[in-house]
């Protein structure tokens, strides 16, 4: 970074160069922001990506430097006021900073312990952590309205689905962010066309005008290549599964639980929250423990298994994958079955229940409710109803049913198939 008086800058490899003024600038400096530095974009893509290292933090930056350009064009159009721009730019910035560790990977054991996902952590962080709020309230803009805007709760609709709709800031950071950096060209969208044309409908709904549609065709096209090549890529998601099997039986193992408080309830997280020392999680401390045990032999046997395996890209086997695209969500019973009826005989046998995972997600590929408008004759219409578009033969939901487990299973595992 250089200062320029009571400016600073940063170069994005996206976004060019971004400018944080004094809001932006103190904002970005607090320690929750800067612990983005240390958690990873993509959790664990960089296992079959190299190049995926990039962070939370960057991507943060670049969700903020879009909310400010399409802030201050709906502010030139007259549709957004100037009061606006700041708990925007404040709610973009601030928007995963409530993600665990290496991402989503152990963002399943927290919903599935305590029923609680990243973006309710983010509201938490906004409202408690006492730097963002001395931030917040020094420059008078009130926590509760940008919390509310990153969880999409808040009063005014257009907001809400500025930062949380099919076409939000969000996505038109990660999509161009993370095919740079996966090499994947799927991702590529045109960045600069959707900009100039965004708008909002009299519902306050994201739409844009008849000349971008081929622009958000595109966007959604590219998102769905980018759902199957590297967000549910089957190793990808296999190393995600061991990691979050690894934390949860280092929850369960008080020997090296230790090394974890008070990152190991829902009460010790808030409680260092409200300390400020929320920093400290982050995934130099997971990959920390992780050594630790292997070098001090702690904990279980199987403990120090899963994490050589992990650790030596040794990891689960992907022997079931199964992925449909389909107009209604749900996970045929029959598929559910064949599920239930492998994980009891792998139990039966004696099978270890942390060696094998069972894996199903139904990912929305256009939401109803979110879909992007089109203004035509004076009023907004889902793109997926205009009668020449592609999106309304794209499918609405992929859906994955996937089996993993060890190596040393796989002729077990297969008999069993």
């Amino acid at each position: 970074m250089s200062s320029e008086n009571t400016r600073k800058y940063v170069f994005d490899e996206i976004h060019g160069y971004i400018v944080l003024d004094p809001l932006m600038r103190d904002l970005v400096d607090t320690p929750p922001v800067q612990r983005l530095r240390r958690v990873k974009q993509l959790s664990q893509a960089w296992y079959v990506f190299p190049g995926a290292v990039h962070t939370r933090f960057s991507h943060s930056l670049g969700v903020m430097k879009l909310a400010e350009k399409i802030t201050d064009k709906l502010i030139n159009d007259g549709i957004l006021s100037k009061d606006d721009r700041d708990l925007l730019r404040c709610a973009a910035l601030l928007h995963d900073v409530g993600h665990t560790p290496y991402s989503h990977a152990l963002e399943y054991v927290f919903y599935s312990s305590y029923g609680i996902n990243h973006e309710e952590l983010s509201y938490m962080m906004i409202n408690e952590e006492p730097h963002i709020r001395e931030v917040l309230s020094n420059y008078g803009l009130s926590s509760n309205e940008v919390a509310k805007i990153v969880t999409g709760t808040h009063e005014e609709p257009a907001f809400n689905n500025l930062l949380n709709g099919d076409l939000d800031v969000d996505r038109l950071d990660y999509l161009p962010r993370d095919a740079l950096h996966t090499g994947v060209r799927y991702g590529l969208i045109d960045l600069e066309r959707i900009i100039q044309t965004i708008t909002l409908d009299d519902e306050g709904y994201v739409a844009v005008h008849p000349k971008a549609v081929h622009a958000v065709e595109s966007f959604y096209v590219s998102r769905l290549h980018m759902y199957r090549s590297v967000y549910y890529h089957k190793t990808i998601t296999g190393y995600q599964l061991l990691l979050a099997a690894i934390y949860e039986m280092i929850l369960a193992e008080r020997e090296v639980k230790s090394f974890l408080e008070p990152f190991t309830s829902l009460e010790g997280i808030r409680k260092s929250v409200r300390e400020g020392s929320i920093c400290a999680w982050d995934d130099f401390l997971i990959g920390g423990v992780l050594n630790v045990v292997l070098a001090k032999k702690l904990g279980s046997e199987i403990l120090r298994e899963l994490i050589k395996s992990y650790v030596n890209r040794r990891g689960y086997k992907t022997f079931y994958n199964h992925i449909s695209f389909k107009l209604e969500q749900g996970i045929t019973p029959s598929e559910m079955d064949k599920l239930n009826r492998i994980s009891k005989a792998l139990l039966a046998r004696g099978v270890n229940a942390y060696t094998f995972r069972t894996y199903t997600e139904s990912v929305p590929i256009i939401s109803s409710e979110k879909e992007v408008r089109v203004l035509s004759n004076a009023k907004s219409v889902k793109i997926s109803e205009l009668e020449d578009s592609i999106i309304k033969s794209l499918p609405r939901y992929m859906e994955i049913v996937r089996i993993y487990a060890l190596p040393a299973l796989e002729e077990v595992i297969k008999d069993l198939i």
